[in-house]
């Protein structure tokens, strides 16, 4: 099984990228992570750290720790694409579809989605499918 806490973190970073892919983060993109984090993703499995924090929120955590810092979004990117690879085969596929759900909602929740949010989700599907062949 994947080590649930390095997963979301990766995913953090992903969502990093999608978010900063135009430029700038959003208000509402940082809100809809947040939303999405506490009301879906902290319920799915939920599994705590050893101050009794739940897991799930490491996504906002990272996410906020690259956007703090200005991380390299083709960094974050390839951080969570050589981890999926990696632990491809640990990671639940229901865990997978949030990750995808996630990702167009960040990229959606302001106004509408660029060109650049499209492409790289696109980009991230296809990558995904082609490693779990799940997606």
């Amino acid at each position: 099984m994947v080590e649930i806490k390095q997963f979301y973190k990766e995913l953090g970073r992903l969502l990093y990228s999608v978010a900063m892919v135009d430029g700038r983060i959003e208000a509402k993109e940082v809100l809809a992570l947040h939303e999405f984090v506490s009301k879906e993703l902290a319920h799915f499995k939920p599994t705590s750290d050893s101050s009794g924090m739940n897991h799930a929120f490491y996504v906002e955590f990272e996410f906020d720790e690259y956007a703090n810092h200005g991380m390299n979004i083709h960094s974050a990117y390839d951080s969570f694409m050589k981890y999926f690879e990696a632990h491809v085969t640990e990671i639940d596929p229901q865990l997978v579809t949030m990750a995808i759900d996630i990702v167009e909602k960040v990229a959606s929740s302001f106004m509408q989605m660029n060109r650049e949010e499209r492409e790289l989700i696109d980009r991230i599907k296809k990558e995904m499918a082609e490693t779990a062949d799940i997606v």
